[in-house]
């Protein structure tokens, strides 16, 4: 994967700052692509070969962008996956029900490949596959793979205060 990010120079000329390998995996199958710290302004000065470090799910006035591979039927995870989860990323997953999370972000998800079915509470569900669009908005949901090969989604997330 080549995560190309763009900027400017110092007259104000647009310029490919970086172009290579994400910096950074926040988790096993996950690459956290860019992330923000409020408030954002142009241009950004944030570092192209750094983008702002913050916890796996952005708090209010953050912003993430993500690409994550969750294994499929054919390769299921071996051992305990929550244990391999970092802190940061576990501490949201409910350990009666496996896979559960809820989170403070409206995030913006397109499945890339794969297809899963996204559970809701009461075991309400919906299959996504490969070119569907989900808007999540900090409900308490599980992504269930359903297909052989991994489902992979691209996602943009953003920190919300939960009233």
């Amino acid at each position: 994967m080549k995560l190309v990010v763009t900027g400017h120079d110092s007259e104000g000329i647009s310029v490919f700052s970086q172009a290579g390998k994400p910096p950074r995996s926040t988790s096993p199958g996950s690459f956290d692509l860019w992330s923000t710290r409020g408030p954002i302004s142009m241009p950004d000065a944030t570092d192209p070969n750094k983008p702002a470090e913050i916890g796996y799910f952005p708090v209010e006035g953050e912003t993430s962008f993500k690409v994550v591979r969750v294994p499929g039927l054919a390769d299921p995870p071996t051992g305990d996956f929550m244990a391999q989860m970092p802190e940061d990323l576990a501490k949201h997953f409910d350990s009666d029900d496996p896979g559960m999370h809820t989170t403070d972000t409206i995030d913006y998800v397109i499945i890339l490949g794969g297809s899963a079915e996204l559970e809701l509470d009461g075991g309400r569900k919906e299959l996504v596959q490969t070119g569907d669009c989900v808007v999540q908005r900090g409900t308490r949901h599980a992504w269930r793979v359903t297909s052989e090969e991994p489902l992979i989604l691209a996602a943009i997330l953003i920190g919300a205060k939960r009233l």
